[in-house]
């Protein structure tokens, strides 16, 4: 059963927002679809002025070509200078500049982007081209030439900004319109995929104003990075139930406003949540079971890495596609976790380069002290009280290696010394194992 007091507080700030009557686009894509975009090829020579000589040069523009924004300088030390392997005319430039894809509109966002994961992981060429497909999507621009004229640049750029920017909410996908000249590749516009207006985004951007205050207003003052990293698990836990059926699924409005989701929204809404509070951390995609697609956050929690899956600590999920735990509680077994414990049943996606997470110092069950290396009985006797201090209903541990996994079950079911440790008498029990991540979860009921 949900915590009702979380839930309270988001639905009563939600609630008291002044609901404008509107038409919101609900977009229900397969789960973790990638996003769509289309291609549309034309002529360059047949769709501008014939008096431009600019238009008629042949596309010989190096990888490392640098202009400035004056088209006729194309000097490699200027200052004001980016990256360019298209070949604009002056008009395709003002164009560029009038929208924000200038120099110092470059350099605000980097500035903005800087410390974001995907971002930091591509080169400098990368980098602007990341920069100029993010402020299209912030502020709404279509028909805008980029600096590249390679599609799978523009798509990997335009995935890195998805990844980074949960805040964007509103696009799907892209439409790239491709020019021709001498038949090589001399031009790219791109006009992303909006799946709201203006007036839309602003609607929807109230209730992920009123579900971030919630989360603020209940974390309590002075927590740690772990304590913070712990809380937007729970928050977001305890307000979202998982449905294959929810709308805008891949985003944070299914969770902000509806409170239902599927991986994709869980994971951008923990992204967005830790944002706030100066965690960093970004969403991770790959696949689980037999090779269904699957998204979860990669988190630095006191400058080390670990891996958080909210998805697969939430019980509305877990009972209908695990029985390693109890579904009246969290589950912990996924928040912040070592890459070795992920992989036993998450497969990475190699679209980015990803740290080794081997640190173990912040996992949930090291830092609430229920992690096992021996059979130890007085430990077990302070995890029991534990749970019933917590109000939980049920009693996890995590036992250090396999070894101390097989004595720990001979210890408490085999030998069945875990009716020393529970507060009822009951003559029976159920216990749900995690093999994986060598846990045992004990309901106290």
């Amino acid at each position: 059963m949900k915590n009702l007091k979380y839930i309270a507080a988001v639905l009563g700030l939600v609630l008291v927002l002044v609901i404008v009557a509107s038409l919101v686009l609900d977009k229900k894509l397969e789960e973790d679809s990638t996003f769509v975009s289309d291609i549309v090829d034309f002529d360059k020579l047949n769709v501008t002025s014939s008096n431009n000589e600019s238009n008629k040069k042949d596309l010989k523009l190096s990888d490392n070509t640098v202009f400035s924004e004056n088209p006729e300088d194309n000097s490699d030390s200027s200052e004001n200078g980016m990256f360019m392997k298209a070949t604009l005319t002056r008009e395709e430039w003002q164009n560029r500049i009038d929208n924000g894809i200038n120099s110092s509109g470059l350099r605000e966002a980097d500035i903005k982007c800087k410390k974001l994961y995907y971002y930091s992981h591509l080169d400098d060429f990368k980098k602007q081209l990341y920069l100029e497909i993010y402020i299209c999507l912030r502020d709404l621009k279509t028909g805008i030439p980029l600096c590249s004229t390679s599609t799978d640049e523009i798509d990997e750029a335009f995935n890195c900004v998805m990844y980074d920017h949960p805040e964007i909410f509103y696009a799907d996908g892209y439409l790239v319109t491709r020019y021709s000249l001498n038949d090589e590749i001399a031009l790219i516009e791109i006009s992303p995929a909006f799946t709201m207006t203006k007036e839309e985004i602003n609607e929807q951007q109230k209730y992920v104003d009123a579900y971030a205050k919630a989360f603020l207003d209940n974390l309590p003052k002075n927590s740690s990075e772990y304590e913070k990293i712990k809380f937007a698990y729970e928050f977001v836990i305890l307000t979202t139930d998982y449905d294959t059926n929810a709308v805008e699924n891949q985003n944070i409005i299914s969770v902000c406003r509806y409170q239902k989701s599927v991986c994709k929204g869980y994971a951008k809404t923990f992204q967005y949540l830790t944002s706030l509070v100066g965690v960093k951390s970004t969403v991770i995609s790959g696949t689980v079971g037999n090779g269904d697609g699957h998204a979860w956050n990669l988190v630095v929690c006191n400058d080390q890495y670990y891996y958080v899956d909210c998805t697969w600590g939430d019980s509305s999920y877990m009972a209908n596609y695990q029985s390693t735990h109890n579904s009246d509680d969290i589950n912990y077994d996924y928040l912040n976790i070592t890459t070795v414990e992920l992989q036993k049943t998450h497969t990475i996606s190699d679209f980015v380069e990803v740290p080794l997470c081997n640190a173990t110092k912040n996992n949930y069950y090291v830092r609430e002290e229920l992690y096992f290396t021996s059979v130890d009985e007085e430990q077990l006797k302070k995890a029991f009280k534990f749970a019933s201090y917590s109000d939980r209903n049920t009693v996890e541990i995590k036992c250090s290696n396999q070894s101390v996994y097989n004595k720990m079950g001979q210890y408490l079911f085999d030998e069945q010394n875990v009716f020393y440790y529970l507060p009822s008498k009951s003559s029976s029990m159920k216990v749900f194992k995690n093999p994986d991540l060598l846990i045992y979860s004990i309901p106290l009921e």
